[in-house]
């Protein structure tokens, strides 16, 4: 792409604000449940992705600091727990248990041997995978 005057895709955050605000949305897209790379900057004349959120956050962890993205990505681990809970007590009958796997196969890279340590104990992963496998066969049952 050739550049050209009044270009603003992938326009750097100049301002503290930009910064503050391009983290923020991040962030709460993280926490929300959301995986990092479907989030872009919502703002009227800057493109920005994730791929270049996660060079800012490398680059100047004084200003995007690394331990508020943490955060949210506990708080999205949080919530798919959650659905998965109200899934395995009942209270959410109409919740579809194959979706939750694809989803936690997915986002949380489950069975990405990139993503295990070879001392990481898996009987936790291997209960979460019975878990919903049960939980599978009592919805079919209905």
């Amino acid at each position: 792409m050739v550049f050209q005057e009044g270009h603003t895709t992938n326009f750097k955050l100049h301002t503290p604000e930009l910064k503050k605000e391009a983290f923020r949305q991040y962030c709460n897209h993280i926490a929300s449940g959301r995986p990092k790379k479907a989030w872009r900057l919502k703002h009227p004349t800057i493109t920005l992705t994730w791929e270049t959120m996660e060079k800012y956050i490398k680059e100047d962890p004084v200003t995007f600091d690394p331990i508020q993205k943490k955060a949210a990505e506990s708080e999205s681990l949080e919530h798919w727990f959650g659905v998965l809970g109200d899934i395995a007590k009942g209270d959410n009958q109409k919740g579809n248990v194959a979706a939750c796997q694809i989803i936690f196969r997915n986002m949380f890279k489950w069975d990405s041997k990139d993503h295990r340590d070879d001392d990481d104990d898996t009987s936790a992963q291997l209960a979460n995978e019975r878990l919903l496998d049960q939980l599978s066969k009592l919805q079919k049952k209905d």
